[in-house]
């Protein structure tokens, strides 16, 4: 392809992507067609020996989910800023993630990574669907070069909608819908999460394992039966609150992504310390052996 026609291409994308919106999933074929624009930040989120022994897209930088967090939730408003910016990334960046997919978690660094720079106010992030290992399936090419990324200009904005604490949680049982990210096992109380003492729920919390919304080829299930999930199955209204929960944080920031990115609900939270703060106090509610469905409190007309 000729340098004419990469322009022309790279130009085409980016009056698409204006008009239509941008797509928080996006294919391979739609990475691709981005690797010459300027504005396209593309990340590899992996281990560090991942990155440099497996290989990445080429051009893509490269971050690890410990930059971004520590004692289980994210980092200080001033660290992400300093990571942000270590990426390249500016105000009118689009930023593209995506993992080395060989065993499904791999998935949650990349969603709390997506989480992380939507809390931050960064507005098009995406996730690529299908790893590396798509990318590798249908050829296309792979570096083990080390790219440094030039300094970036972004200001961190911090989205308080997005972040719940234990003060809101507790504030909010019962009225708002809330989403168990862990295994069924895990919120029914049968089997004990990793690191939390205790065993079962938030009190009027709803089961949804994060898996329930990929394929086991490790990809995401269609918009259209994420939709049906979610309208029909829970009954959820697009600018309800929900606020989703897990073990540390991970896995409920893929219903975050889900939710928020690829079906547009506007009003989305994530608990990041989760069950490893609720968990292991003893003076929080736990509910065991029940299965729950939200049903909103009845406001008392005055």
């Amino acid at each position: 392809m000729g340098f004419l026609m990469r322009k022309l291409l790279v130009l085409y994308v980016v009056i698409i992507t204006n008009l239509l919106g941008w797509d928080a999933l996006q294919t391979t074929a739609q990475v691709a067609s981005q690797l010459n624009d300027p504005k396209a930040i593309i990340i590899d989120v992996s281990e560090d020996d991942m990155y440099l022994l497996d290989g990445h897209i080429y051009g893509a930088y490269h971050t690890e989910l410990g930059t971004w967090r520590s004692e289980y939730v994210l980092n200080s408003p001033d660290k992400i800023q300093t990571n942000i910016r270590s990426l390249g990334i500016n105000t009118d960046s689009n930023v593209i993630l995506y993992g080395h997919l060989g065993a499904e978690n791999n998935l949650l660094t990349i969603s709390y990574v997506y989480w992380a720079l939507r809390h931050s106010g960064v507005k098009n992030v995406a996730i690529m669907d299908g790893g590396l290992e798509q990318w590798r399936v249908e050829k296309r090419f792979v570096s083990n070069d080390d790219v440094n990324a030039p300094e970036g200009n972004f200001t961190v904005q911090i989205l308080p909608e997005t972040v719940a604490d234990m003060a809101y949680v507790k504030n909010n049982l019962g009225k708002i819908a809330m989403l168990d990210a862990r295994a069924s096992e895990n919120y029914f109380g049968i089997t004990p999460s990793n690191r939390v003492e205790r065993l079962g729920h938030i009190p009027g919390a709803t089961s949804y394992s994060w898996t329930s919304s990929i394929t086991p080829a490790l990809k995401v299930k269609s918009a259209d039966v994420l939709k049906k999930i979610f309208s029909d199955g829970f009954g959820f209204k697009q600018n309800q609150e929900i606020l989703t929960y897990c073990t540390i944080g991970l896995e409920a920031t893929f219903n975050y992504f889900v939710l928020s990115g690829i079906l547009g609900y506007t009003n989305v939270r994530v608990y990041d310390a989760s069950m490893h703060e609720w968990g292991n106090l003893q003076d929080t509610p736990m509910v065991q052996y029940k299965w729950e469905e939200f049903h909103p409190m009845i406001e008392v007309i005055k």
